[in-house]
């Protein structure tokens, strides 16, 4: 993987804003190359020692012109490197957010949130601090060096040898510590994204936390992350701190020799004394670059171990993708039906397996089973948040791998049993699945799903802001939104995961009711924790050791007195 030439491919839309960036660099390396002539050769040797006040009075002039002209261009040369700077970080930043919408479930099981936002916020901040601020800088630079090389080559080049057997020490040191900077950099980046997962988990668990008394432990563990990171931080800090002085160590080395050999020149006649001044001027005009470009190569080491991180995002691919030649999923009656289905999330342990089942339209389904026998997974297979490792799952006959994704989820509305509630208003949370919706739909929506009170009786009404994941408002008040957003979608396949967290009796049965008239006339697979659901569904299916264990209603599994009276008795019979 070629970072940089990547990297140079987001400059491609932006190539006009570069050429002038550039040309506004030439014209201000140029101007900054004339000082040293003009206060050196002219000023010294054929206005002081040729002692010619027209001339004086000609470079004065041209001196607040020529200072006026560069500053002219070092502000274009900010301002179109920071415009193309900024838009490609935007586009970058764009370009992941959009790839992590497309990445399948599986890729946020096993990746951490905080990680994930490492890479998004941290990385490409680090990225921004080198592609807008220090680009610029690194190319004046360059510029810079290579014209001082030309006019110190033009008054002198013997003089110029000792400047130039200073470069490729400066070259191999810059390159030596350069490696150590990026391996460095890339364990400092890691290590930030231990640390926001661990900020990350622990905020969103802050009740649990709190609730057990273990905030000293928590304290303690970041603590240890923080400090990892502060000994990693440090090791990089010395290889890039030691990095400045030898630059400027053998920098130092090649200007003592220039001094010796050149004050020699002039006591000898070899060289007028407006020239070595001249001279001298460029050799202290190059210190600073050189000086700089050790600063801005750590920076760029630093850049790019950030940048294969994020590329290590945008190269993941989605394990979920339309095949060649999906077709539109036409509206649905709701036809579901699993034939001979296996699943694993590896190929070695399977989580179900050779599963057939049939869900006719409008027929509501409950799955029951131990935990972790794989009712989450089963449901999971119909919009195709994974794929089944052999057999087909298909609706109203068509195989759901071969149809387009979009057409398929937006058919079906998932209740989940953790409700989520984004950071907004309850209309825009009702609204989600259909942002075109009018307010008398949303109004509908509430009113369906019992929401309707509870929102009517709040100051702002729907315009009421439900917080971050929803904590401005109660558990049942949430899950009856998340009903108002499923029954707002109008879908023709509703999976259900039921809530566990306890509510009051009243809330229950507000739930229940909205529920009955969400699941009316739809295809419906619960997974059911409550003796109500099943005792009201038209068929009950008992999963257990990867497997369908039995099916049938309530009454005909009861009286079998098999696995499911066994499971009854220990998970859904009333105390």
């Amino acid at each position: 993987m070629n970072v940089q030439r990547r990297l140079l491919g987001y400059l491609r839309p932006y190539r006009g804003k570069l050429a002038l960036a550039l040309v506004c660099m030439v014209l201000v390396s140029l101007t900054t190359l004339a000082l040293p002539w003009i206060l050196g050769r002219e000023l010294i040797d054929r206005v002081i020692l040729g002692k010619n006040v027209f001339l004086l009075n000609l470079i004065a002039i041209a001196l607040v012109i020529l200072v006026a002209v560069k500053g002219l261009f070092s502000y274009g040369q900010t301002y179109l490197m920071s415009f193309v700077g900024y838009r490609l970080i935007t586009d970058l930043r764009n370009q992941i957010y959009q790839h992590l919408q497309q990445l399948s479930l599986s890729f946020y099981k096993r990746k951490r949130t905080g990680e994930i936002m490492s890479r998004v916020v941290t990385d490409v901040n680090v990225l921004q601090e080198i592609v807008v601020e220090s680009v610029a800088k690194m190319i004046l630079n360059l510029l810079i060096i290579a014209g001082v090389l030309g006019f110190i080559f033009y008054i002198h080049w013997k003089l110029s040898l000792c400047v130039l057997a200073v470069v490729p020490l400066l070259a191999l040191t810059v390159r030596r510590f350069g490696s150590r900077i990026k391996k460095f950099s890339t364990l400092v980046q890691v290590k930030i994204a231990d640390i926001s997962s661990l900020l990350q988990e622990t905020i969103a668990g802050i009740e649990v936390v709190k609730s057990f008394a273990t905030e000293e432990e928590e304290v303690r563990k970041f603590q240890q992350e923080n400090i990892r990171n502060f000994r990693l931080a440090m090791r990089r800090t010395r290889v890039v701190a030691l990095l400045s002085p030898l630059v400027e160590i053998l920098t130092t080395i090649g200007l003592s020799a220039i001094l010796w050999y050149g004050a020699r020149e002039v006591i000898t006649g070899g060289l007028t004394t407006g020239k070595l001044i001249a001279f001298l001027g460029y050799v202290s005009l190059v210190t600073h670059p050189l000086n700089q470009l050790g600063k801005t190569y750590s920076l760029y080491q630093r850049a790019l171990a950030s940048a294969e991180r994020i590329f290590e995002i945008l190269d993941t691919e989605p394990e979920i993708k339309e095949l060649p030649g999906a077709i539109q999923l036409p509206p649905i009656e709701g036809h579901i039906r699993f034939k001979d289905v296996s699943f694993g999330y590896n190929s070695k342990e399977l989580i179900l397996e050779n599963i057939s089942l049939e869900i006719k339209p409008g027929e509501s389904v409950a799955l029951v089973g131990p935990s972790g026998v794989g009712k989450s997974t089963l449901v999971s297979l119909i919009p195709r948040f994974y794929d089944s490792t052999s057999g087909v799952v298909s609706i109203d006959g068509y195989d759901v791998k071969k149809v387009k994704l979009a057409s398929l989820r937006q058919q079906i509305s998932i209740v989940p049993q953790e409700t989520i509630l984004f950071n907004g208003t309850i209309g825009d949370n009702i609204a989600y699945g259909r942002p075109e919706a009018t307010d008398e739909e949303i109004a509908e929506a509430a009113k369906r799903s019992n929401a309707d009170r509870f929102i009517e009786s709040l100051s702002q009404g729907y315009d009421t802001e439900v917080g971050e994941r929803g904590v401005k408002v109660s558990g049942g008040e949430r899950q009856r939104i998340a009903i108002a957003r499923a029954i707002l979608r109008n879908p023709r396949i509703l999976i259900l995961d039921e809530a566990t967290s306890a509510v009051d009796s009243e809330t229950e049965l507000l739930i229940q009711q909205a529920l009955r008239r969400l699941m009316k006339d739809r295809s419906t697979l619960i997974i059911a924790h409550r003796l109500s659901t099943i005792q009201n569904v038209n068929k009950v299916v008992v999963l257990s050791k990867r497997r369908i264990e039995d099916i049938g209603s309530h009454e005909e599994l009861l009286a079998q007195r098999g696995f499911y009276t066994k499971l009854y008795k220990n998970q859904f019979r009333p105390a």
